[in-house]
């Protein structure tokens, strides 16, 4: 079996992390002038919007990164410029669309093209690139496999079930990324008394912040 010397700049892991865009970790507040002057909740709500969407993250054991890709949910997977309308000059991400929210097998690969080669190629030069990933359809298939061989690029596939003890995306970034995105939510229900609710034009901004 062929050995590999993989150093720490060639080194990265990519993940898939879901959000709702209205899910909070503050509540809604429901209840009358007399039970609130009581201490008495009649009842609590999170934001209304369940519409969802993905992250695509990568990152390198030498402390860099790739930019994200976002996935957003659109009925006729079409991408909608009112959605990234705060985009400005300056900022890197990639956006894309599907009828869920979720990558798919041509996403996955498409993102392996189009983002992982053309951003790590240069700094590995002629040495191999290690991807670890999870076992997910969009990475895990034989057109992926094959592109990512004929482009020096080795996957590493961690065992099922596994990802939330062995994957360093799960393990320390996506968790922090959750909560300070949730604090986003709430400061949005706080400072709109109730009357502003999220949508897809106010995640970038906010997943931009978080």
């Amino acid at each position: 079996m062929e050995k590999y010397n993989i150093t720490a700049e060639n080194l990265y892991n990519w993940d898939e992390k879901g959000f709702l865009l209205g899910l909070a970790r503050a509540l809604k507040r429901i209840m009358t002038r007399h039970a609130l002057k009581q201490g008495k909740i009649m009842g609590a709500a999170q934001d209304g919007c369940r519409e969802f969407l993905s992250l695509l993250a990568c990152i390198c054991a030498d402390g860099s990164k790739l930019p994200p890709a976002l996935i957003y949910q659109g009925e006729h997977a079409d991408l909608l410029d009112t959605w990234v309308a705060d985009f400005n000059e300056g900022d890197e991400a990639f956006f894309a669309a599907t009828s869920n929210g979720w990558s798919c097998d041509s996403l996955g690969l498409q993102w392996l093209q189009k983002v992982f080669h053309p951003y790590t190629k240069e700094k590995a030069g002629n040495r191999r690139r290690l991807l670890i990933v999870d076992g997910h359809s969009s990475y895990v298939n034989l057109q992926f496999i094959e592109w990512a061989d004929q482009h020096r690029i080795l996957l590493m596939i961690l065992p099922p079930h596994s990802t939330h003890r062995l994957q360093p995306l799960d393990v320390g970034l996506f968790q922090p990324l959750a909560t300070a995105y949730s604090n986003q939510i709430s400061n949005l229900m706080s400072m709109g008394q109730g009357y502003v609710s999220m949508n897809k034009a106010l995640f970038w901004p906010m997943f931009k912040e978080s």
